[in-house]
Protein backbone atom coordinates (compact mmCIF):
# COMPACT_ATOMS: atom_id res chain seq x y z
CA UNK A 1 0.00 0.00 0.00
CA UNK A 2 1.36 3.36 -0.93
CA UNK A 3 2.15 5.68 1.91
CA UNK A 4 -0.27 8.37 0.73
CA UNK A 5 -3.10 5.85 0.92
CA UNK A 6 -2.92 6.33 4.66
CA UNK A 7 -2.61 10.07 4.82
CA UNK A 8 -6.30 10.86 4.63
CA UNK A 9 -7.57 8.50 7.35
CA UNK A 10 -7.65 11.25 9.91
CA UNK A 11 -10.86 10.66 11.80
CA UNK A 12 -9.73 7.99 14.21
CA UNK A 13 -8.55 8.99 17.66
CA UNK A 14 -11.91 9.48 19.33
CA UNK A 15 -13.12 6.27 17.73
CA UNK A 16 -10.31 4.30 19.30
CA UNK A 17 -10.82 5.83 22.73
CA UNK A 18 -14.51 4.99 22.58
CA UNK A 19 -14.14 1.38 21.48
CA UNK A 20 -11.03 0.12 23.25
CA UNK A 21 -11.64 0.64 26.98
CA UNK A 22 -10.68 -2.92 27.83
CA UNK A 23 -7.41 -2.59 25.95
CA UNK A 24 -6.71 0.69 27.69
CA UNK A 25 -7.27 -0.95 31.06
CA UNK A 26 -4.84 -3.72 30.16
CA UNK A 27 -1.92 -1.31 30.02
CA UNK A 28 -2.16 -1.06 33.78
CA UNK A 29 -1.71 -4.82 34.24
CA UNK A 30 0.49 -5.93 37.09
CA UNK A 31 4.06 -6.78 36.24
CA UNK A 32 4.63 -10.46 35.49
CA UNK A 33 7.21 -12.33 37.45
CA UNK A 34 10.62 -12.99 35.99
CA UNK A 35 9.46 -16.33 34.59
CA UNK A 36 6.30 -14.83 33.10
CA UNK A 37 4.00 -15.50 36.08
CA UNK A 38 0.63 -17.12 35.51
CA UNK A 39 -0.67 -17.53 31.98
CA UNK A 40 -3.30 -14.84 32.63
CA UNK A 41 -0.68 -12.39 33.91
CA UNK A 42 1.57 -13.27 30.98
CA UNK A 43 -1.23 -12.69 28.48
CA UNK A 44 -2.09 -9.36 30.10
CA UNK A 45 1.55 -8.33 29.88
CA UNK A 46 1.84 -9.38 26.22
CA UNK A 47 -1.32 -7.45 25.39
CA UNK A 48 -0.09 -4.33 27.18
CA UNK A 49 3.38 -4.66 25.64
CA UNK A 50 1.90 -4.95 22.16
CA UNK A 51 -0.27 -1.87 22.66
CA UNK A 52 2.78 0.04 23.86
CA UNK A 53 5.11 -1.09 21.08
CA UNK A 54 2.80 -1.30 18.07
CA UNK A 55 3.10 2.40 17.07
CA UNK A 56 6.87 1.92 16.72
CA UNK A 57 6.19 -0.92 14.31
CA UNK A 58 3.79 1.15 12.20
CA UNK A 59 6.32 3.97 12.08
CA UNK A 60 9.15 1.76 10.80
CA UNK A 61 6.78 -0.06 8.42
CA UNK A 62 5.80 3.25 6.79
CA UNK A 63 9.44 4.31 6.72
CA UNK A 64 10.39 1.01 5.08
CA UNK A 65 7.72 1.52 2.40
CA UNK A 66 9.04 4.99 1.61
CA UNK A 67 12.67 3.89 1.51
CA UNK A 68 12.40 0.53 -0.27
CA UNK A 69 9.11 0.24 -2.19
CA UNK A 70 9.70 1.80 -5.61
CA UNK A 71 5.95 1.56 -6.37
CA UNK A 72 5.00 3.71 -3.38
CA UNK A 73 3.80 7.19 -4.33
CA UNK A 74 6.14 8.67 -1.74
CA UNK A 75 9.17 6.53 -2.58
CA UNK A 76 12.12 8.70 -1.62
CA UNK A 77 15.55 8.85 -0.08
CA UNK A 78 16.41 9.67 3.49
CA UNK A 79 16.35 13.36 4.45
CA UNK A 80 14.71 14.39 1.15
CA UNK A 81 11.22 15.81 0.60
CA UNK A 82 8.80 14.03 -1.74
CA UNK A 83 5.89 16.12 -3.06
CA UNK A 84 2.38 15.42 -4.27
CA UNK A 85 2.13 17.54 -7.43
CA UNK A 86 -1.51 17.47 -8.54
CA UNK A 87 -4.88 18.08 -6.96
CA UNK A 88 -6.82 14.93 -6.21
CA UNK A 89 -9.53 13.90 -8.69
CA UNK A 90 -12.00 10.98 -8.91
CA UNK A 91 -9.39 8.96 -10.82
CA UNK A 92 -7.10 8.95 -7.79
CA UNK A 93 -7.81 5.69 -5.98
CA UNK A 94 -4.75 5.63 -3.71
CA UNK A 95 -6.55 7.59 -1.00
CA UNK A 96 -9.67 6.94 1.02
CA UNK A 97 -11.66 10.17 1.39
CA UNK A 98 -8.86 12.29 -0.13
CA UNK A 99 -8.45 15.99 0.54
CA UNK A 100 -8.41 18.41 -2.40
CA UNK A 101 -7.63 21.57 -0.42
CA UNK A 102 -3.93 20.90 -0.01
CA UNK A 103 -0.92 19.17 -1.50
CA UNK A 104 1.04 16.79 0.70
CA UNK A 105 4.78 16.48 1.07
CA UNK A 106 6.67 13.94 3.16
CA UNK A 107 10.20 13.27 4.36
CA UNK A 108 11.95 10.82 6.67
CA UNK A 109 14.79 12.11 8.83
CA UNK A 110 17.55 10.25 10.65
CA UNK A 111 19.22 12.52 13.19
CA UNK A 112 21.89 10.05 14.32
CA UNK A 113 24.53 11.71 12.13
CA UNK A 114 23.69 15.25 13.18
CA UNK A 115 21.01 17.93 12.93
CA UNK A 116 18.71 18.47 9.98
CA UNK A 117 18.19 22.06 8.82
CA UNK A 118 14.72 22.74 7.41
CA UNK A 119 14.46 25.78 5.15
CA UNK A 120 10.93 27.23 5.28
CA UNK A 121 10.24 29.88 2.60
CA UNK A 122 8.09 32.97 2.88
CA UNK A 123 4.65 31.81 1.71
CA UNK A 124 3.07 35.29 1.60
CA UNK A 125 0.41 34.21 4.11
CA UNK A 126 -0.49 31.09 2.12
CA UNK A 127 -1.51 28.37 4.56
CA UNK A 128 0.96 25.58 5.22
CA UNK A 129 1.80 23.33 8.11
CA UNK A 130 4.82 21.13 8.76
CA UNK A 131 4.37 18.47 11.44
CA UNK A 132 7.34 16.64 12.98
CA UNK A 133 6.46 13.22 14.33
CA UNK A 134 8.60 10.96 16.51
CA UNK A 135 9.10 7.22 16.22
CA UNK A 136 6.37 6.65 18.80
CA UNK A 137 3.96 8.37 16.32
CA UNK A 138 3.39 11.34 18.64
CA UNK A 139 3.73 14.80 17.06
CA UNK A 140 6.29 16.94 18.84
CA UNK A 141 6.48 20.13 16.74
CA UNK A 142 4.21 22.17 14.47
CA UNK A 143 5.65 24.72 12.06
CA UNK A 144 3.57 26.95 9.80
CA UNK A 145 0.97 29.65 9.55
CA UNK A 146 -0.74 28.99 12.88
CA UNK A 147 2.27 28.20 15.04
CA UNK A 148 5.28 30.07 13.61
CA UNK A 149 3.88 32.32 10.86
CA UNK A 150 4.56 32.37 7.13
CA UNK A 151 7.78 34.38 6.90
CA UNK A 152 10.98 32.63 5.85
CA UNK A 153 12.78 30.84 8.66
CA UNK A 154 15.35 28.12 9.22
CA UNK A 155 14.65 25.39 11.76
CA UNK A 156 17.36 23.07 13.06
CA UNK A 157 16.08 19.70 14.27
CA UNK A 158 18.52 17.88 16.56
CA UNK A 159 18.43 14.39 17.98
CA UNK A 160 17.65 13.67 21.63
CA UNK A 161 21.28 13.21 22.67
CA UNK A 162 23.09 15.41 20.16
CA UNK A 163 25.87 17.44 21.80
CA UNK A 164 27.74 18.54 18.67
CA UNK A 165 27.51 21.74 16.63
CA UNK A 166 24.12 23.03 15.50
CA UNK A 167 23.72 24.99 12.25
CA UNK A 168 22.68 28.61 12.47
CA UNK A 169 18.89 28.75 12.59
CA UNK A 170 15.95 30.87 13.70
CA UNK A 171 14.67 28.00 15.82
CA UNK A 172 16.20 24.85 17.30
CA UNK A 173 13.90 21.90 17.94
CA UNK A 174 15.09 18.89 19.93
CA UNK A 175 13.42 15.72 18.74
CA UNK A 176 12.54 13.08 21.34
CA UNK A 177 13.63 10.36 18.89
CA UNK A 178 16.38 9.77 16.35
CA UNK A 179 13.93 8.82 13.59
CA UNK A 180 11.50 11.55 12.53
CA UNK A 181 8.67 11.72 10.02
CA UNK A 182 7.93 15.10 8.41
CA UNK A 183 4.43 15.65 7.01
CA UNK A 184 3.57 18.90 5.22
CA UNK A 185 0.42 20.41 3.72
CA UNK A 186 0.31 23.45 1.41
CA UNK A 187 -2.98 25.12 0.44
CA UNK A 188 -3.97 25.18 -3.24
CA UNK A 189 -6.72 27.66 -4.00
CA UNK A 190 -7.80 26.15 -7.34
CA UNK A 191 -6.41 24.51 -10.49
CA UNK A 192 -5.04 27.81 -11.76
CA UNK A 193 -3.13 28.20 -8.51
CA UNK A 194 -1.44 24.80 -8.81
CA UNK A 195 1.76 25.98 -10.60
CA UNK A 196 2.36 28.56 -7.87
CA UNK A 197 1.80 25.94 -5.17
CA UNK A 198 4.21 23.53 -6.90
CA UNK A 199 6.85 26.25 -7.16
CA UNK A 200 6.42 26.99 -3.48
CA UNK A 201 6.81 23.31 -2.59
CA UNK A 202 10.23 23.32 -4.26
CA UNK A 203 11.39 26.08 -1.93
CA UNK A 204 10.98 23.87 1.14
CA UNK A 205 14.36 22.18 1.59
CA UNK A 206 16.19 19.93 4.03
CA UNK A 207 19.93 19.88 4.65
CA UNK A 208 21.22 16.96 6.68
CA UNK A 209 24.39 14.99 7.25
CA UNK A 210 24.98 12.08 4.88
CA UNK A 211 23.98 8.80 6.49
CA UNK A 212 26.06 5.64 6.65
CA UNK A 213 23.96 2.81 5.12
CA UNK A 214 24.99 0.59 8.03
CA UNK A 215 22.86 2.80 10.26
CA UNK A 216 19.68 1.67 8.51
CA UNK A 217 17.33 -0.68 10.41
CA UNK A 218 18.63 -4.25 10.33
CA UNK A 219 15.21 -5.88 10.58
CA UNK A 220 12.59 -5.16 7.92
CA UNK A 221 8.84 -5.75 8.41
CA UNK A 222 7.50 -9.05 7.04
CA UNK A 223 3.72 -9.19 7.16
CA UNK A 224 2.07 -11.03 8.90
CA UNK A 225 5.04 -12.53 10.78
CA UNK A 226 4.51 -11.78 14.49
CA UNK A 227 8.11 -12.62 15.32
CA UNK A 228 9.39 -10.14 12.74
CA UNK A 229 6.95 -7.57 14.08
CA UNK A 230 8.31 -7.92 17.61
CA UNK A 231 11.90 -7.76 16.35
CA UNK A 232 11.08 -4.57 14.43
CA UNK A 233 9.56 -3.03 17.57
CA UNK A 234 12.61 -3.98 19.60
CA UNK A 235 14.97 -2.50 17.03
CA UNK A 236 12.88 0.66 16.97
CA UNK A 237 13.24 0.90 20.75
CA UNK A 238 17.01 0.46 20.40
CA UNK A 239 17.18 3.21 17.77
CA UNK A 240 14.77 5.45 19.65
CA UNK A 241 15.04 4.92 23.42
CA UNK A 242 11.76 5.88 25.13
CA UNK A 243 11.73 8.64 27.74
CA UNK A 244 12.99 7.87 31.24
CA UNK A 245 9.50 8.24 32.70
CA UNK A 246 8.48 5.06 30.85
CA UNK A 247 11.26 2.94 32.39
CA UNK A 248 8.90 1.17 34.84
CA UNK A 249 6.70 0.05 31.93
CA UNK A 250 9.67 -1.22 29.96
CA UNK A 251 10.88 -3.16 32.99
CA UNK A 252 7.53 -5.00 32.95
CA UNK A 253 7.52 -5.61 29.22
CA UNK A 254 11.07 -6.94 29.14
CA UNK A 255 9.83 -10.09 30.89
CA UNK A 256 7.63 -10.90 27.88
CA UNK A 257 10.18 -10.07 25.21
CA UNK A 258 9.70 -6.39 24.44
CA UNK A 259 12.87 -4.37 25.00
CA UNK A 260 15.77 -2.79 23.12
CA UNK A 261 17.92 -5.91 23.47
CA UNK A 262 15.22 -8.57 23.21
CA UNK A 263 15.01 -11.04 20.31
CA UNK A 264 12.15 -13.25 19.20
CA UNK A 265 14.40 -16.26 18.86
CA UNK A 266 15.28 -16.07 22.56
CA UNK A 267 11.68 -16.32 23.79
CA UNK A 268 10.26 -19.54 25.17
CA UNK A 269 7.84 -21.55 23.04
CA UNK A 270 4.95 -20.66 25.37
CA UNK A 271 5.75 -16.97 25.16
CA UNK A 272 6.02 -17.08 21.38
CA UNK A 273 2.66 -18.85 21.23
CA UNK A 274 1.13 -16.15 23.42
CA UNK A 275 2.41 -13.42 21.09
CA UNK A 276 1.13 -15.29 18.02
CA UNK A 277 -2.29 -15.63 19.59
CA UNK A 278 -2.68 -12.17 21.13
CA UNK A 279 -0.95 -9.71 18.77
CA UNK A 280 -3.05 -10.40 15.63
CA UNK A 281 -6.30 -10.33 17.61
CA UNK A 282 -5.47 -7.00 19.24
CA UNK A 283 -4.32 -5.55 15.93
CA UNK A 284 -7.58 -6.57 14.24
CA UNK A 285 -9.55 -4.91 17.00
CA UNK A 286 -7.50 -1.74 16.68
CA UNK A 287 -8.09 -1.57 12.93
CA UNK A 288 -11.84 -2.14 13.30
CA UNK A 289 -12.32 0.92 15.51
CA UNK A 290 -12.93 3.32 12.60
CA UNK A 291 -15.87 1.42 11.14
CA UNK A 292 -17.23 0.84 14.64
CA UNK A 293 -17.16 4.58 15.30
CA UNK A 294 -18.99 5.36 12.06
CA UNK A 295 -21.65 2.85 12.98
CA UNK A 296 -22.08 3.32 16.71
CA UNK A 297 -20.71 6.65 17.92
CA UNK A 298 -23.34 9.29 18.67
CA UNK A 299 -23.70 11.87 15.91
CA UNK A 300 -24.57 15.53 16.40
CA UNK A 301 -27.01 16.79 13.75
CA UNK A 302 -25.93 13.83 11.64
CA UNK A 303 -22.21 14.68 11.90
CA UNK A 304 -19.38 12.86 13.65
CA UNK A 305 -17.01 15.45 15.15
CA UNK A 306 -13.28 14.70 15.31
CA UNK A 307 -11.15 16.93 17.49
CA UNK A 308 -7.79 15.21 17.81
CA UNK A 309 -5.64 15.75 20.93
CA UNK A 310 -2.31 17.52 20.95
CA UNK A 311 -0.58 14.46 22.39
CA UNK A 312 -1.41 10.89 23.38
CA UNK A 313 0.35 11.27 26.72
CA UNK A 314 0.34 7.93 28.50
CA UNK A 315 -2.81 6.63 26.77
CA UNK A 316 -1.01 3.83 24.94
CA UNK A 317 -4.19 2.12 23.75
CA UNK A 318 -5.28 5.35 22.08
CA UNK A 319 -1.84 5.78 20.55
CA UNK A 320 -1.86 2.21 19.22
CA UNK A 321 -5.35 2.50 17.78
CA UNK A 322 -4.47 5.71 16.05
CA UNK A 323 -1.29 4.20 14.61
CA UNK A 324 -3.24 1.18 13.36
CA UNK A 325 -5.37 3.53 11.27
CA UNK A 326 -2.63 6.12 10.68
CA UNK A 327 -4.51 8.89 12.47
CA UNK A 328 -1.68 9.60 14.87
CA UNK A 329 0.92 9.72 12.14
CA UNK A 330 -1.07 11.84 9.70
CA UNK A 331 -3.78 13.53 11.74
CA UNK A 332 -3.58 17.14 12.90
CA UNK A 333 -4.38 18.31 16.39
CA UNK A 334 -7.71 20.08 16.76
CA UNK A 335 -6.16 23.54 17.07
CA UNK A 336 -4.70 23.07 13.57
CA UNK A 337 -7.66 21.37 11.90
CA UNK A 338 -11.00 20.02 13.04
CA UNK A 339 -13.07 17.55 11.02
CA UNK A 340 -16.76 16.67 10.85
CA UNK A 341 -18.04 13.65 8.95
CA UNK A 342 -21.64 14.05 7.75
CA UNK A 343 -23.26 10.62 7.50
CA UNK A 344 -27.00 11.21 7.97
CA UNK A 345 -29.59 13.91 7.41
CA UNK A 346 -31.69 15.76 9.99
CA UNK A 347 -34.02 12.74 10.20
CA UNK A 348 -31.03 10.45 10.89
CA UNK A 349 -31.37 8.78 7.48
CA UNK A 350 -28.25 7.88 5.43
CA UNK A 351 -27.35 10.37 2.72
CA UNK A 352 -27.90 9.49 -0.93
CA UNK A 353 -30.07 7.06 -2.90
CA UNK A 354 -30.88 9.89 -5.32
CA UNK A 355 -32.34 12.26 -2.74
CA UNK A 356 -31.67 16.01 -2.62
CA UNK A 357 -30.47 18.07 0.35
CA UNK A 358 -29.70 21.58 1.53
CA UNK A 359 -26.83 22.46 3.88
CA UNK A 360 -27.30 25.95 5.31
CA UNK A 361 -24.12 27.63 6.56
CA UNK A 362 -24.22 30.85 8.58
CA UNK A 363 -22.86 34.18 7.37
CA UNK A 364 -19.10 33.90 7.02
CA UNK A 365 -19.27 30.16 6.45
CA UNK A 366 -17.57 27.83 8.92
CA UNK A 367 -15.49 29.51 11.68
CA UNK A 368 -11.96 29.22 10.27
CA UNK A 369 -8.95 31.51 10.46
CA UNK A 370 -7.26 29.69 7.55
CA UNK A 371 -9.87 28.02 5.32
CA UNK A 372 -12.83 25.65 5.33
CA UNK A 373 -14.32 23.19 2.87
CA UNK A 374 -17.15 20.67 2.53
CA UNK A 375 -16.20 17.68 0.34
CA UNK A 376 -18.39 14.84 -0.94
CA UNK A 377 -17.36 11.17 -1.17
CA UNK A 378 -19.33 8.34 -2.74
CA UNK A 379 -19.88 4.92 -1.16
CA UNK A 380 -19.19 2.94 -4.31
CA UNK A 381 -20.33 -0.73 -4.12
CA UNK A 382 -17.37 -3.08 -4.22
CA UNK A 383 -14.79 -0.30 -3.95
CA UNK A 384 -12.16 -0.52 -1.19
CA UNK A 385 -12.86 3.05 -0.07
CA UNK A 386 -14.84 6.21 -0.69
CA UNK A 387 -13.79 8.55 -3.46
CA UNK A 388 -14.69 11.80 -5.17
CA UNK A 389 -17.68 11.66 -7.49
CA UNK A 390 -17.14 12.29 -11.24
CA UNK A 391 -19.60 14.96 -12.36
CA UNK A 392 -20.38 17.30 -15.23
CA UNK A 393 -19.01 20.43 -13.57
CA UNK A 394 -15.89 18.84 -12.01
CA UNK A 395 -16.87 20.12 -8.58
CA UNK A 396 -15.89 17.91 -5.65
CA UNK A 397 -16.17 20.37 -2.79
CA UNK A 398 -17.47 23.78 -1.86
CA UNK A 399 -15.08 25.98 0.09
CA UNK A 400 -14.55 29.51 1.27
CA UNK A 401 -12.59 30.16 -1.92
CA UNK A 402 -15.00 28.53 -4.43
CA UNK A 403 -15.66 31.14 -7.16
CA UNK A 404 -19.15 32.22 -8.14
CA UNK A 405 -21.05 31.23 -5.00
CA UNK A 406 -24.26 33.16 -4.40
CA UNK A 407 -24.92 34.04 -0.77
CA UNK A 408 -28.19 34.99 0.83
CA UNK A 409 -29.01 38.59 1.78
CA UNK A 410 -27.77 38.00 5.33
CA UNK A 411 -24.46 36.56 4.10
CA UNK A 412 -25.39 32.94 4.81
CA UNK A 413 -24.76 30.21 2.24
CA UNK A 414 -26.99 27.36 1.04
CA UNK A 415 -25.19 24.37 -0.47
CA UNK A 416 -27.50 22.33 -2.71
CA UNK A 417 -26.79 18.61 -2.86
CA UNK A 418 -28.60 16.59 -5.55
CA UNK A 419 -27.83 14.42 -8.60
CA UNK A 420 -29.46 16.69 -11.21
CA UNK A 421 -28.32 20.19 -12.05
CA UNK A 422 -30.71 22.66 -10.35
CA UNK A 423 -32.90 24.82 -12.56
CA UNK A 424 -32.56 28.01 -10.50
CA UNK A 425 -29.39 30.02 -11.15
CA UNK A 426 -28.71 30.69 -7.46
CA UNK A 427 -28.93 26.97 -6.74
CA UNK A 428 -26.72 26.01 -9.70
CA UNK A 429 -24.04 28.38 -8.41
CA UNK A 430 -23.97 26.54 -5.07
CA UNK A 431 -24.53 23.00 -6.40
CA UNK A 432 -22.45 20.09 -5.11
CA UNK A 433 -23.35 17.06 -7.28
CA UNK A 434 -24.36 13.81 -5.54
CA UNK A 435 -24.60 10.20 -6.81
CA UNK A 436 -27.69 9.21 -8.78
CA UNK A 437 -28.18 6.00 -6.79
CA UNK A 438 -25.35 5.37 -4.34
CA UNK A 439 -24.93 6.74 -0.85
CA UNK A 440 -22.36 9.35 0.11
CA UNK A 441 -20.95 11.27 3.04
CA UNK A 442 -19.65 14.79 3.55
CA UNK A 443 -16.41 15.81 5.20
CA UNK A 444 -16.28 19.34 6.60
CA UNK A 445 -12.72 20.48 7.23
CA UNK A 446 -11.97 23.59 9.28
CA UNK A 447 -8.30 24.65 9.27
CA UNK A 448 -7.17 26.92 12.08
CA UNK A 449 -10.61 26.65 13.65
CA UNK A 450 -11.77 29.53 15.80
CA UNK A 451 -12.20 28.96 19.56
CA UNK A 452 -15.91 28.15 19.33
CA UNK A 453 -15.22 25.16 17.07
CA UNK A 454 -12.89 23.67 19.68
CA UNK A 455 -15.70 23.77 22.23
CA UNK A 456 -17.28 20.27 22.31
CA UNK A 457 -20.74 21.86 22.26
CA UNK A 458 -20.19 23.45 18.82
CA UNK A 459 -21.90 21.48 16.06
CA UNK A 460 -22.30 21.52 12.30
CA UNK A 461 -25.78 22.45 11.02
CA UNK A 462 -28.02 19.54 10.10
CA UNK A 463 -28.31 18.43 6.48
CA UNK A 464 -31.94 18.97 5.44
CA UNK A 465 -33.86 16.92 2.86
CA UNK A 466 -34.84 18.97 -0.22
CA UNK A 467 -37.36 19.29 -1.70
Amino acid sequence: MALLRLIHRLALLLAVSAFLPALADSTAAAAPSANGGTSAARDDAVRAAFLYGYPYYEFLWLRDQAMHNAQALTYTRLNEIRHQRHLTTPTDRWANGPIRDTLYSTAWLDLAGGPALIDLPDTDDRYYVVVLIGADTDSFQYLGRRSTGTRARKVAVVGPNWQGPVPEADQVVRSPTRDVYLNMRVLVRDDADLPKANALQDRFRIQAAAMDPSREPRVRPREPDVGAMLDVINEALARNPPPAREAPLLDRYRAVGLCAGCRWQDLSRDLQDAWRRIAPAVRTRLKSALEASRRDRPRVNGWLPFRLPHSFGDNYALRAGSAANSGGIFGLEAAEATYFMGLTDAADEPLGDGRGYRLHLPAGGLPADAFWSVSLYEFEPGAPGQYMLPNAIDRYLIADRTPGLIRNADGSLDIWLQPQMPTLAEQRANWLPTPATNRFYLNARIYQPRPEVLDPTWAMPAIQRWP
